[in-house]
């Protein structure tokens, strides 16, 4: 189901591409930066099993800068992304069902990056459930990441 084989009706002028090439180069950036925060809580969780009181702290401090790295990447993917959409293909009516897919996907990342805010706001105020409550949701999150970025790979997959 992927663009590629649907229709010629999406091609870009020489400079067209050139600004899409620039585009999506920033939305990798923004993917990149995204996924700062879910890999070094992957590395975090088992170094806080035997972390001191101290430790526990600047992790606290390093997983509060790592997340706003993370809330700066999904909104330049959401601006890049939105972008080149409707540069190229005119809107969504003309994408496949995995497009849409992804665009879910995404929608429910971005909850989960808003509530995972108000976890951490809480956590900071002394909310002792809300560590719990940040990393269910962040279960969630990783597998709505994961999802769109498989439905992204089918859907412009080039061969």
């Amino acid at each position: 189901p992927h663009l590629r084989h649907q229709s010629s009706k999406f091609r870009l002028s020489d400079r067209g591409r050139s600004m899409h090439r620039i585009l999506l180069i920033f939305h990798f950036l923004g993917l990149a930066m995204g996924l700062a925060a879910p890999i070094l809580n992957l590395v975090l969780a088992s170094m806080m099993k035997t972390a001191t009181p101290a430790d526990m702290g600047a992790f606290g401090k390093l997983r509060v800068r790592v997340a706003r790295v993370s809330e700066t990447g999904l909104a330049l993917l959401w601006i890049t992304g939105l972008t080149m959409v409707f540069r190229k293909y005119g809107g969504f009516s003309g994408l496949p069902w995995t497009f849409h897919l992804k665009l879910t996907a995404v929608v429910v990342l971005t909850v989960c990056v808003a509530l995972i805010r108000v976890q951490m706001k809480q956590a900071m105020a002394g909310d002792a459930g809300a560590p719990g409550r940040m990393q269910a949701i962040g279960t969630v999150a990783l597998l709505a990441s994961l999802t769109a970025l498989v439905s992204a790979v089918v859907t412009f997959a080039v061969s």
